[in-house]
Formats: C-alpha cells, structure tokens, sequence
C-alpha cells in the first residue's frame, strides 16, 4: 500500500478547484499569483494552443499517469463512492418505487467519462458495481489496466476500461448494461475540458442515451466563487505537494500560474499545470513533517490545459437541452454539505434522465 503524505503551500483563500482539497478544511490557493491582470484574447487562442500540444509531440500531465495518480489522488474515494450511491437511492427513478427517494435504490452500473487513474469505477466496482471506465488517453488507460493486473486474483473483474470520446460514448453492446446505466459521472473537473456549449450539449446528450429511465449524472464542477471571486481574472493559483514514502518520490504540483489567461467572454481558463517529480528522503522534511525541497528533480511536466469554467444556471441549461433535469446541488462529494456552505469546495450536480 502507497503511504503518502501532503502538505499545503502558500496557502491564502478558502476555498480549491476541482481536483479537489487536500486535506479537510484546509485551502490550497496559492499565493504564487495574486494580482496579475489577463490578456482579453479571444477563446481561439484556448484551442489554437490545445491543438499545437497535441500535435508538438510534447508530453503532457496526462501522458504521465503515475505522476498524475501521485499529485491528485489524495481524495477518499471509497467515501465517493458511497455517495454516489446515496444519490442513487435520493434523486434516481428506477426501481420498484420510481421516482421519489428509495433506500432500497442500488447502484448495480456506473459509467466513469474522462476517467483518468479510474479511482471511483475500480472503487465501484469493488463492491460488485458493473463498472466502465472511459477515457481518451491511451497512458490513462495502459496505467489502470496495469494497476488491475498488479492486484491479481484481488482485481474487480466487473470492470471494463474502454477507449472513447466523452462527447460520442459509442459503448459496444457487451459494454453497456441492458436498459442503460444507473449512474454516469463526470468528476474531477473533467467537464473543464468541453470548452464549448456544442461539445457540452454533445457530451450531455451522450450520457442520457446510455443512461436508463431514471438513471442519474453526477457531475462535478469548479464551485461559483471562483468565478465570481475574480480568483480567475486575476490568475490566483493552486499549489500543494505529495509523498510517496514508499517509493521515495514527492510531486510538487503548480494548478494555474500568474499571467494565466482567462477569457471573460467564453469563461475559458488556460491555466498552466506543472508537476515536478522528485527523489524523497524523510530524514530531509522539517519539524512539522512537512517535505523538504531538497532531493533530485526526476522529471518535470508543464501544460497549458485550457479549462470551461461553467456557472450553475449555464450547465442547467445546456442539460435541459441535452433532455436531463436537475435533481440536486451539492457543495462537495457529500449530501451533506450545501453549496453556499462556508467549507464548500466545489459544485456538484446531479441530472437525471426521466424519459
């Protein structure tokens, strides 16, 4: 089992992005940008610099899956998990009962768009949830699939990882669940990366075709305050670090950086990311714990990732047009905690396909 251990740098508002907190009730807004004013260029320049990343031959943060696992999973996703299922047995219409909470309401399949590492279908389907595991990336997927073979006969085998567009979900037949599925999610802020209404109405209409009657998506989005803030305009950033104690590694990850532009006509955000992979020797942090700089940079992996920031009623919208309805808004990955609550982190909703 990986231990790991994080810290929090620079550290300056209350709330973090959708990758999620790294640690309960502590900010990562970092003070490495505070007061930087953004071009006003046009939303082309988001997929002008997109399109030459993807045909530079460059690496990006996600052709490098084992430092991604390492920067971003620090979230418990057994408790996401169970979330989900609880939103299953609230907001979902199938069932004995139909529409109307029902505790009794199982999620038996679950569809994971822009999967990435796979953390809540490997997780889901650990429990003997039917589970599908979509992504673009082929390192993405190379990384879950090795993953699975490293757990051996402890491996789910209701799992499939499957290559796909988010925005097309063209499932082979022996992939989906008859009748749909229970529950499709597009978490970790996933939905960044539909950087036009178009793309979204797609990708929303996707996901009600392969859900069934009363089946729910959950969806997790940067929380308003970010927006409405001007943490965006004015280029703040995130910036945590993480260790691997068993392997010796530590990642400094850099969310955003001073200068970023943010379009405030498309609300396109290309926010640098940059993960810096380190050798870790405990005998190197400080008092607190905390892991020291020192130790040997192994690889350095820098993007610009032009990310959507959507508002609540704009995803509304694009999702009545794509036939979903809105059920639920949350303020995290918890029932619990309401969106205009003082610790919420994030945005996350949930639609349900009720014809």
């Amino acid at each position: 089992m990986m231990t790991t251990v994080m810290t929090t740098v620079m550290t300056t508002t209350a709330r973090a992005g959708t990758r999620g907190r790294p640690a309960s009730g502590i900010a990562r807004r970092s003070a490495y940008a505070l007061f930087s004013t953004p071009s006003r260029v046009g939303s082309s320049a988001a997929a002008a610099r997109a399109t030459e990343a993807e045909t530079s031959g460059r690496v990006g943060v996600y052709d490098e899956p084992e430092t991604y696992a390492l920067a971003f999973g620090f979230r418990d996703f057994d408790a996401e998990v169970a979330f989900l299922r609880e939103c299953v047995r609230k907001h979902g219409a199938y069932g004995a009962r139909g529409m109307g909470a029902d505790e009794n309401r199982a999620l038996t399949s679950l569809l994971e768009l822009g999967a990435g590492p796979a953390w809540h279908s490997v997780a889901a389907a650990s429990l003997g949830v039917q589970a599908v595991a979509l992504d673009a990336s082929a390192a993405m997927r190379a990384h879950v699939l090795s993953k699975l073979q490293a757990l051996g006969d402890d491996a789910p085998r209701n799992i499939r990882v499957v290559d796909g567009d988010m925005r097309e979900i063209d499932l082979e037949p022996m992939t989906k669940p008859e009748g749909g599925f229970d529950c499709a999610t597009m978490l970790l802020g996933t939905a960044a990366h539909l950087l036009t209404q178009e793309d979204a109405v797609r990708c929303l209409s996707a996901v009600r075709r392969n859900l069934k009657k009363g089946g729910i998506f959950v969806v997790e989005l940067e929380h308003p305050w970010d927006l409405f803030s001007g943490d965006l305009s004015r280029g703040e950033s995130d910036a945590w670090d993480r260790v691997d104690a068993e392997r010796g590694l530590k990642v400094f990850v850099e969310w955003g950086r001073e200068g970023d532009n943010f379009d405030i006509e498309t609300q396109v955000y290309e926010r640098t990311v940059t993960l810096t992979l380190m050798t870790h020797d405990p005998k190197d942090d400080d008092e607190s714990g905390a892991p020291s700089v020192k130790g040997e940079v192994i690889k350095t992996v820098e993007e610009v990732v032009a990310c959507k920031i959507f508002t609540a009623p704009e995803f509304v919208a694009l999702a009545a047009a794509a036939g979903l309805t809105s059920v639920a808004v949350y303020g995290d990955m918890d029932t619990r905690m309401p969106l205009d609550d003082k610790d919420a982190h994030n945005m996350v909703m949930v639609f349900r396909r009720d014809d």
